[in-house]
């Protein structure tokens, strides 16, 4: 039986940035830098004090109740409990719409401290994601970028997300690549990102390329490998992708019906088509693939390639009787005549007449014929015969077959009518 173990699927973040210029870090001085901190006046002050006791005492609807009651006079005193009540909503359920009305008056007014009014507008950029409103995530996230003066590993990760749900994949690609040059403990999600926008855009042997870093970085995390196998099969590299596919197996990476059948498609189109049927076989009877008509029929026409006739035979006749198809059972009369089996042939070839989809009655009629001559049958193949005139692919064929089975039984003295 094949080992089967649990994996982490790789994180595939819906990433991409825009664009945007960053300021100079080293330059003049920063704007958070000459944003001098002020104080609220003192009568917002007291109820400011109230709200974050009750906050404290983890009293959140509470504190908002009190901040939402404040009546400010001055814009500096307007923005600072917009901002408180904007961050309160943004950690309640189903209040993302309002932290994010609040914290935009705040963000607007433009008159915080340093500190707030960075915290303000990050956060005001984190909520645009989660809504999916990428652009303004974007220009916020850029704001943020301006204002501070900072790079960080995070917000280049989350521009390059906005971007890759818009679909513009080069520019998310460019920020996962800086938000992994920032990188101080390696993070999986900027490499998965440029992996899926080259993915998208049917790069193949790039999207290669990160899924190979992807593995070097993270080599137990058996998706990793079964990725890399896809993005080399997807650039036509079959050696590569089988040898990294087998490598998935032999460590119990694979746990998915379409992971083993793939592997069972690369042998095949490795020219290695017995294993790919002995692989077949296996996960069949262990239940890890579903024994269903296209399975089987597969596993028959994979040992056919690898020339294992009489388990081709077995298992195209398994597939007719899942399937009451005729071309089944038409390809295992066919392989039952190659091996003399002729007496086993002609049920088969019954079967193909009394199941669906036949495509030539005279193709299996003659079959029959053949199959009835070989055993010395003469009038049933004399019968049968003349039953493949009527088909125009098969009536030529026929004919000449009728004389030989006439002249053949009149040597042996057998009437044939």
């Amino acid at each position: 039986m094949f080992k089967k173990t649990k994996f982490i699927p790789a994180l595939l973040l819906t990433v991409v940035a825009g664009s945007i210029t960053l300021p100079a870090l080293a330059a003049e001085k920063c704007p958070i830098d000459q944003r001098k901190s002020r104080a609220v006046s003192e009568r917002v002050g007291k109820k400011v004090q109230k709200a974050y006791e009750l906050y404290s005492n983890e009293q959140v609807d509470e504190a908002l109740g009190v901040l939402l009651e404040i009546k400010t006079s001055s814009d500096f005193d307007k923005a600072y409990v917009s901002r408180m009540i904007g961050s309160l909503y943004a950690g309640k359920d189903g209040k993302v719409d309002t932290a994010m009305k609040h914290l935009k008056v705040a963000v607007d007014i433009n008159q915080l401290g340093g500190s707030d009014h960075g915290n303000a507008i990050k956060l005001l950029a984190d909520l645009s994601i989660s809504e999916r409103k990428f652009d303004d995530a974007l220009k916020y996230y850029q704001d943020w970028m301006t204002f501070t003066c900072k790079e960080d590993v995070n917000v280049y990760l989350r521009m390059a997300s906005a971007h890759y749900e818009k679909k513009e994949y080069k520019p998310a690609i460019s920020f996962a690549d800086k938000s992994i040059a920032l990188q101080k403990r390696v993070n999986k999600a900027p490499y998965s990102l440029k992996m899926g926008a080259y993915y998208e855009t049917k790069q193949y042997k790039n999207a290669a390329k990160i899924a190979e870093e992807i593995v070097r970085l993270f080599p137990q995390e058996g998706r990793a490998w079964v990725q890399l196998a896809q993005m080399y099969m997807l650039g036509e590299d079959y050696k590569k992708s089988l040898y990294t596919m087998d490598v998935a197996f032999r460590n119990g990476f694979l746990e998915k019906a379409s992971e083993y059948k793939m592997l069972a498609q690369l042998y095949a189109q490795n020219e290695v088509p017995l294993k790919s049927a002995q692989l077949q076989e296996q996960y069949l009877k262990d239940g890890l693939v579903e024994r269903d008509v296209g399975a089987v029929s597969m596993l028959a026409n994979t040992y056919h390639q690898a020339k294992q006739i009489d388990k081709a035979v077995k298992f195209y006749g398994e597939a007719g009787e899942l399937s009451g198809n005729s071309k089944h059972y038409m390809r295992q009369a066919g392989l039952l005549m190659e091996r003399e089996r002729y007496g086993e042939a002609k049920t088969a070839v019954r079967k193909a007449l009394d199941g669906t989809g036949l495509k030539s009655t005279g193709e299996a009629q003659m079959i029959l014929a053949q199959a009835h001559f070989y055993l010395d049958e003469f009038k049933s193949a004399y019968k049968a015969c003349m039953a493949a005139t009527k088909d125009s692919k098969t009536a030529k064929n026929a004919k000449s077959w009728l004389s030989y089975i006439e002249d053949t039984a009149k040597r042996k003295k057998v009437s044939v009518r």
